[in-house]
C-alpha cells in the first residue's frame, strides 16, 4: 500500500510542478495584457476593447488553478494552533474530517462546474470584445475540481497510511 502511495504522491507532485508553471504563465500573461491595456489607454488615449476581457479570463484561471496548488502544498487557512492543543487521537480525527469535507467541496466543484460550463457550452454565447465562447469563464471550475479530487484523495490516504499508532 505504501509502495501505492509513493507512486500516487509522485503523480500528485508531478501534476503540481506543472501548474506551477501553468500558473506563472497566467499570471505574467495577465500581467502582460494589463500592462499593454494601461500603456496604450495613458499614452496612446486608444486601449484594446479586448484587453479586460482577456486579462479577465486570464485570473479566472490563475485563481482556480491556484487552488489546486493551495491545497497541494498546505497554503489554505487551517486553525493549527487549536488542534495542535489535543490528543494525538482527536487531531487526527479532525484532519481527515476537514480533509473529507474539502474533498466534499472538490466533487461539488467538479460536479456543478461541469453542468454550468456544458449548459454555457449549448448557450453559445459569446463574450463581447474577444468573440470567445462565455463557457471559457466556467470550464476551469471542472478541471479544478477534479484536480481537487485528485489531491485530497491523495492526503486523505497519506493521513490513514503515514498515521503513527495513536494511543487509546
Amino acid at each position: 500500500m505504501q509502495k501505492i502511495y509513493n507512486y500516487y504522491k509522485r503523480i500528485i507532485s508531478g501534476m503540481g510542478k506543472t501548474l506551477d508553471v501553468i500558473t506563472i504563465v497566467l499570471m505574467l500573461s495577465m500581467v502582460g495584457v494589463v500592462f499593454y491595456q494601461v500603456i496604450m489607454r495613458q499614452l496612446f488615449e486608444r486601449p484594446p476593447i479586448w484587453g479586460e476581457e482577456i486579462s479577465v479570463t486570464l485570473m479566472i484561471w490563475f485563481v482556480f488553478l491556484g487552488i489546486v496548488l493551495g491545497l497541494e502544498e498546505n497554503l489554505h487557512i487551517g486553525i493549527g494552533m487549536f488542534v495542535s492543543k489535543l490528543p494525538p487521537k482527536a487531531r487526527f480525527v479532525i484532519e481527515v474530517f476537514v480533509s473529507f469535507l474539502i474533498l466534499v467541496l472538490s466533487i461539488l466543484l467538479l460536479v456543478y462546474g461541469y453542468r454550468m460550463a456544458s449548459r454555457m457550452f449549448e448557450i453559445g454565447t459569446a463574450l463581447t470584445a474577444t468573440g470567445l465562447p462565455a463557457a471559457i469563464h466556467y470550464a476551469v471550475v471542472p478541471i479544478a475540481g477534479i484536480l481537487m479530487v485528485l489531491v485530497m484523495l491523495g492526503k486523505i490516504a497519506g493521513q490513514i497510511i503515514n498515521r503513527k499508532e495513536l494511543p487509546e
